[in-house]
């Protein structure tokens, strides 16, 4: 399981790993969780590949809880993981279940906080933390090379994301201020799929990064 804050690359991290694998020999089935996920639900997810290998739970944290106190969604994993086996709602017939792995990603800072230690102790649990910012600076001038000649731009947005997470802090009315790598990135993306034909001077160049930079942060 990784663990780390929104934008930290858990998912990318994850899924860049298991898509490397040989898809002949290997099956994946993505399961990604919401505030919505219920045990029947999940289980329709779990049940229809007849044969896999490796399930990826995305946002684990995230399933509401119920007035029982309980999360439906984790009372189901947990048997798949405990009993190795579940049972068909419509038939209430015994399926086994073999050779199953499982992979996961969670937010402790949204939605729940921590998951039920039951099935916690399942996963080895690693921490994902954010990039520094000599890394970086390194990361997306290696990429923005790759589409345009040397240019202070990477430093200059890098400085500009800064700036905004600093100044526009999350508080209870507005708590979709959360500026991460997603922004950053989105940024970056847009201006590498300029053309020669769009973007013929540096004038054209700041008023792309200008456009793209509003864009993005005014959707916050």
């Amino acid at each position: 399981m990784l663990v780390g804050g929104a934008g930290s690359g858990k998912t990318v991290i994850v899924n860049d790993k298991l898509h490397s694998l040989n898809n002949e020999l290997w099956t994946i089935v993505n399961v990604p969780f919401n505030y919505y996920t219920s045990s029947e639900m999940l289980q329709s997810i779990l049940e229809k590949p007849l044969e896999l290998d490796f399930y990826s739970v995305d946002d684990m944290n995230m399933p509401g809880i119920d007035k029982y106190y309980t999360v439906q969604a984790y009372t189901v994993l947990r048997q798949y993981l405990d009993n190795k086996h579940c049972y068909y709602r419509q038939k209430l017939t015994l399926r086994d279940i073999h050779n199953c792995q499982y992979v996961a990603c969670m937010n402790p800072t949204a939605r729940n906080f921590t998951i039920d230690s039951r099935i916690q102790r399942y996963f080895a649990v690693f921490a994902v933390s954010f990039p520094g910012q000599d890394s970086l600076r390194t990361i997306y001038n290696s990429i923005l090379s790759q589409h345009l000649p040397a240019s202070p731009n990477a430093l200059f947005t890098q400085a500009v994301h800064q700036r905004v997470s600093a100044t526009f802090l999350p508080t209870a009315i507005k708590f979709h201020y959360i500026f991460n790598l997603r922004d950053l990135s989105n940024i970056f993306q847009s201006i590498l799929f300029a053309t020669g034909e769009c973007v013929k001077t540096t004038k054209d160049l700041v008023r792309l990064y200008v456009h793209e930079a509003e864009r993005v942060y005014d959707d916050e």
